[in-house]
């Protein structure tokens, strides 16, 4: 029972998917059993990389970071999108003569567009790969631009609102997997909290930045800035990011392909073996296991826009399984950690623009810009203690613990995430409840507290995700995406009624209730994990419904 973690009682020849051998040397004598295996120094690469150059763990470093970076580029783009019309709302109520709620619909509504469509576009993720779907949501990104921008009408508005939710919808649910398709468990760490940093944290320099165009040049003008840098966003994805998903099995000359090094056969990718079509496995048993030898491809082939099948699996059962998994404890276990306190954005987003925009204080769209500020400076720090702590601890815990990885080893930053959620969302709330009270840089600081705990539980749910259920992390990552944006679209069509009818103090004492409630939840979950994983393992859900 390593760190209070629970232990399932296992057959001698099991073990538990998601545990791995970190280290080569336990006590400075190396009883791996796997000599054959590949490390980087004393440690184990996991999962094992191919021989092929076309493998994306052979990537360099540089590559591998490069394309990275243009995908969170990209994700960036797409994800300011959301809280575009925050600082705006006032001018937005008089240009459509409309009400507070209408006006927060058009916020509801996108987040409604991305949680229905990241069904749909995560069957083309897990059949095609990965570029396609980039490439799709970022013309479809640059389209929605230009419509938003020439709109006159409420409902054009709406209707492009929500197809920049269709665009904003696979880099909300895979660039996580994408880490994990090009990095090692034990390079993670960083890469995902940058992810987090990207698609959540530099959402809030959007209000900053629109207040003062809204001001300056009028509210379409925020919409042809999109257009112009999702442009060359684009064209960015279409000429650096190849796909990155591979067929890791087929290659690989060894039982030991997957995240469980002691689990023999599991996959790495989202293909397993039994997904390999059958003239692959014909290949492989006709080259008695000796994978052949595969060309480095060019880069005009890296452009193309689909690289065949990576599951024989239907795309009907694809769809169908981020449903399923709404059932599975884990992925569960990460709404709660990752969804709430995301929405809660939404709900100060609300207050900002119908407290502070209103009688008595009056703040135009470039003070309310303004008070965003602390929110940017709260998800910057909360991308270091991510990035620093996540995978410090993962390997210190892991030294500690005989040189074995436990999955729930990530979940440490539920602690600083519970401390600076709580305290940020009791805060603002206690402090916004009458303005005149305190001092106007309060409400800032406590917001970025909040983001900063938003960033933190970001990290931990999907760094958790990604190493412990690799084979099923991309409908992990749209369930959750479903329950964070369903939950985020009720708030923005209830938060107006709601303060309006208790009072702004009285429902952050709420919110804060219910994120502590959800934050000491992962306790328990610490305890369980492990045996979790083990129980889903033998009782896989998707295999009972018959969508394995």
């Amino acid at each position: 029972m390593p760190f209070g973690i629970l232990d399932p009682k296992l057959p001698a020849h099991e073990r538990v998917p998601g545990t791995v051998h970190l280290y080569k040397a336990i006590h400075g004598v190396d009883q791996f059993p796997f000599a054959h295996l590949k490390r980087d120094g004393d440690i184990i690469l996991v999962p094992q990389p191919s021989d092929s150059p076309n493998d994306p763990l052979n990537w360099s470093t540089r590559k591998k970071d490069f394309v990275l970076f243009i995908i969170c580029l990209e994700g960036i783009v797409a994800s300011t999108v959301s809280p575009i019309l925050a600082s705006s709302t006032i001018v937005l109520v008089l240009y459509f003569q409309k009400g507070f709620q209408a006006i927060a619909l058009l916020t509801g509504y996108h987040l409604a567009g991305a949680a229905v469509a990241s069904v749909f576009i995560t069957a083309i993720f897990v059949k095609y790969g990965k570029r396609f779907p980039y490439l799709f949501a970022s013309g479809v990104l640059v389209g929605s631009a230009a419509w938003a921008a020439v709109a006159t009408s409420y409902k054009s508005l709406l209707w492009a609102r929500v197809l920049q939710g269709v665009a904003l919808a696979p880099f909300e649910i895979a660039v996580n997997a994408s880490v994990g398709d090009m990095y090692f468990v034990h390079e993670r760490g960083v890469r995902l909290a940058l992810v987090s940093l990207s698609i959540f944290g530099t959402t809030f320099l959007t209000p900053i930045i629109t207040g003062v165009i809204t001001q300056n040049l009028g509210w379409h003008w925020m919409f042809w800035l999109v257009l112009i840098f999702s442009s060359v966003t684009f064209v960015l994805v279409f000429l650096f990011v190849p796909e990155h998903v591979y067929n890791r099995e087929k290659r690989l000359n060894t039982d030991y392909v997957g995240e469980d090094l002691d689990v023999p056969g599991q996959s790495d990718s989202t293909t397993s073996g039994s997904d390999l079509a059958d003239d692959d496995k014909e290949k492989i048993a006709s080259s008695g296991g000796q994978s052949p030898q595969e060309e480095r491809e060019t880069y005009l082939q890296s452009l193309r826009l689909f690289s065949g099948s990576k599951t024989s699996r239907p795309l009907w059962k694809i769809f169908l399984r981020p449903f399923a998994l709404l059932l599975h404890p884990a992925v569960i276990w990460g709404c709660l950690t990752q969804g709430p306190l995301i929405a809660w954005t939404a709900m100060i987003g609300v207050v900002l623009a119908a407290v502070f925009m209103g009688p008595p204080l009056w703040y135009t769209e470039v003070n309310v810009g303004y008070m965003y500020t602390g929110a940017v400076i709260g998800a910057l720090i909360g991308f270091v203690i991510a990035g620093v702590l996540s995978d410090f601890s993962a390997k210190w815990l892991s030294r500690h613990n005989n040189n074995i990885y436990e999955p729930e080893f990530r979940i440490v930053l539920v602690i600083p995430q519970m401390i600076c959620g709580c305290i940020g969302i009791w805060g603002f709330g206690f402090i916004s409840s009458d303005m005149f009270k305190y001092s106007q840089y309060l409400p800032p600081f406590f917001f970025g507290l909040e983001t900063c705990g938003m960033i933190l539980g970001a990290v931990a749910g999907a760094s958790y995700i990604t190493d412990a259920y690799r084979d099923i992390q991309i409908e992990a990552f749209v369930a959750m995406l479903l329950f964070k944006n369903l939950f985020a679209f009720a708030l923005t069509d209830r938060a107006y009624p709601w303060i309006t009818t208790i009072g702004v103090k009285e429902s952050f004492i709420i919110i804060g209730a219910v994120q502590l409630a959800v934050s000491a939840l992962t306790l328990s979950f610490w305890i369980v994990g492990k045996w979790n994983r083990y129980f889903m393992h033998r009782h896989n859900i998707l295999r009972i419904l018959h969508l394995e």
